[in-house]
């Protein structure tokens, strides 16, 4: 039979061998790194469903964080009413306590002035300075600021720059042919303009303008008032906060002064009232984002369970438990003193009765009319029956404590669901790393050592064709005739 040698030295086909023969071996490692993938895949879906939750839990506190008190409590609003309201301007926050007071304004709060001597030359910011006397660069203080001038700057300019100083805390305009500076804060303050630098070497720039004199300084005053008919306070704006009234969470701005009485003299006062009441509205906006958070992880817990269809979660019992555990929550009845015992008292189920029974029954929808008249019938039992009720003396837990608590451990830094299945996921991808880089070394190494050992043989085999050639040569030299085949 006839042998036919195709390669360098033995004609085989190597290269193909050491490919076949390497290729079950990087099959081995292309089948951890699909498993490595599937780990990493898990791992992006956790982390999303973890936000999910998360997002859940922060709907939750929003309705909850009613407990920590008036200010952060959705059940209420706050509003404010003023019996004048072209004298007297208020608003609250929901820290505000509900009351009525009675206010008599003496006076407003006004800002000092202090102006130049009038001057017609004043009456445009064109004007340079050269024009009122200045001869030489000087400077001076406002209130302790640095202003540089020369007798080119015009008036405009050295407005602008007052103006401009951070330190100045005045506003500078032109009135009347004067340049007006008023303080940025109303109250008793004094303005300074000084400065030991001549400006027409004799009078300093204050001397020259006029600013030094006292009749072109108008102090400013404090807005004077009383509550209640109590003693007089003051305030240094006419924007009263808290600490000047006393009344946590009430801002008021006064516009003008009260009357008085032309007969006795006496005051007559703004009524101002505070009052809290339902606010039904904020609450259902909180109670829809938390249905549509409970929904979403609904159904991406459910979907990540799914077996038949290859959820990425199948098997996960500790999750499929907390998802239970929210499933029923929402559907269990509560103790509280109030008149509703579920969400579905307050118009929140998994759907209107007489649904098909192949809608999906573990979504939750809300009624709005139903929880609006649910609300408007008894807004304490809603709120009793939603974040708790301790108004007997003895705590009842809310639908979305319970909730709330069944959160906080599934997303516990130490030792809920997902903070130690994330680290198991971790862990084993970092084992799964670890373990193809072995392999692939392992798999180059191998490569290596078949590429040498086929090597070897190649030349072995050219050597023996070599010599099968040269044997052939030397017997056919002697008539003995060794041909190619044989039959």
């Amino acid at each position: 039979m006839s042998i036919s040698f195709s390669g360098l030295g033995s004609g085989l086909p190597i290269d193909e061998w050491i490919s076949a023969l390497v290729k079950v071996e990087q099959d081995k490692v292309d089948t951890l790194s699909t498993e490595k993938e599937a780990l990493q895949k898990k791992q992006t879906a956790l982390n999303t469903l973890k936000s999910e939750y998360s997002a859940l839990e922060t709907a939750t506190t929003k309705l909850t964080d009613s407990l920590l008190g008036a200010g952060s409590d959705i059940f209420s609003k706050v509003s404010v009413s003023t019996s004048e309201t072209s004298i007297v301007t208020a608003t609250v926050t929901q820290y505000a306590t509900p009351s009525k007071i009675q206010l008599a304004i003496d006076n407003l709060a006004t800002a000092s002035k202090r102006t130049s001597n009038q001057n017609d030359l004043l009456r445009d910011s064109s004007t340079k300075l050269s024009e009122l006397g200045v001869t030489q660069n000087a400077s001076f203080e406002i209130n302790g600021a640095t202003i540089s001038v020369t007798p080119d700057t015009s008036i405009d300019t050295l407005i602008y720059k007052i103006n401009n100083s951070s330190t100045a805390d005045v506003k500078a305009s032109l009135e009347n042919g004067r340049i007006v500076l008023e303080s940025k804060k109303c109250g008793q303050y004094d303005i300074e303009v000084k400065g030991d630098q001549t400006v027409d070497g004799t009078h300093t720039f204050a001397e020259l303008l006029g600013f030094d004199q006292a009749a072109n300084f108008t102090e400013g005053q404090r807005a004077a008032f009383r509550i209640d008919g109590g003693p007089t306070r003051y305030a240094d704006s006419n924007t009263l906060t808290s600490e000047d009234t006393g009344i946590l969470g009430l801002t008021v701005d006064l516009l003008t002064t009260t009357d008085k009485d032309p007969d006795t003299g006496a005051d007559i006062p703004i009524d101002i009232v505070i009052d809290r009441e339902p606010d039904s509205e904020s609450v259902l906006t909180a109670l829809q984002e938390f249905v549509d958070a409970f929904n979403k992880v609904i159904k991406d817990t459910d979907s990540g369970t799914d077996a038949e269809n290859g959820g990425v979660f199948t098997g996960e019992s500790s999750l499929i438990n907390i998802r239970n555990n929210l499933r029923s929550d929402v559907t269990a009845a509560v103790s509280t003193y109030g008149i509703y015992r579920s969400l579905a008292d307050i118009g929140i189920t998994t759907g209107a009765i007489g649904t098909s029974v192949d809608a999906d029954t573990n979504q939750l929808v809300i009624d709005k009319d139903a929880f609006i008249a649910a609300f408007e019938a008894d807004p304490s039992s809603v709120k009793a029956l939603l974040v708790g009720d301790n108004t007997t003396g003895s705590e009842c837990d809310g639908v979305m404590q319970v909730i709330k608590e069944d959160l906080k451990a599934a997303l516990s830094a130490s030792g809920g669901y997902f903070t130690a299945r994330g680290t198991s996921l971790n862990q084993e991808i970092s084992r799964m790393t670890e373990k193809i880089n072995k392999k692939q070394e392992y798999v180059e190494s191998y490569q290596a050592k078949l590429t040498k050992q086929f090597q070897y043989m190649d030349q072995v085999i050219a050597e023996l064709n070599s010599q099968f050639s040269m044997m052939q040569q030397q017997l056919a030299s002697i008539g003995v005739n060794v041909g190619n085949s044989s039959s």
